[in-house]
């Protein structure tokens, strides 16, 4: 099972981890818990972080979901992912995800995303696809 050293260690050796700042917290079977610190080019006019802060931290949590139950090769693709914003995000934000229903092809998850309050920030459902792994020739 993937711990929260190899999950850190995923994002920090992919082109878009070190970008964006995320910080792996806690990693369980089929669960994570990523936070997302906030800076100033990450906000919107009006003083609240963009909504693609949320969705992109759904995202990778959901995806650091998948890897610990298939492993960090895995090589599962968002295929879809729906977000309702509940309310403005002004700090830091955590995203916890859940795999709903790891298949073999389909993985199904959901992530709820909160500001440092522990408020409600948005609430998100995924589908990954899992492509056949392809044998070298």
């Amino acid at each position: 099972m993937m711990d929260v050293d190899a999950a850190q260690a995923v994002l920090d050796n992919s082109p878009f981890g070190p970008w964006w700042g995320f910080r792996v917290e806690a990693v369980k079977e089929g669960r994570a818990r990523v936070s997302l610190p906030q800076r100033p080019e990450l906000f919107r006019p009006g003083g609240v972080l963009q909504g693609g802060c949320a969705m992109t931290l759904a995202d990778v949590t959901c995806w650091i979901a998948i890897m610990s139950l298939f492993g960090e090769d895995d090589p599962s693709v968002t295929q879809q992912m729906t977000t309702s914003f509940l309310g403005p995000a002004r700090t830091d934000l955590v995203c916890e995800s859940t795999i709903v229903r790891p298949g073999r092809l389909i993985v199904y998850g959901t992530a709820e995303t909160t500001d440092t309050a522990g408020k409600l920030v948005s609430h998100h459902t995924l589908t990954y696809i899992r492509p056949p792994q392809r044998n070298a020739v």
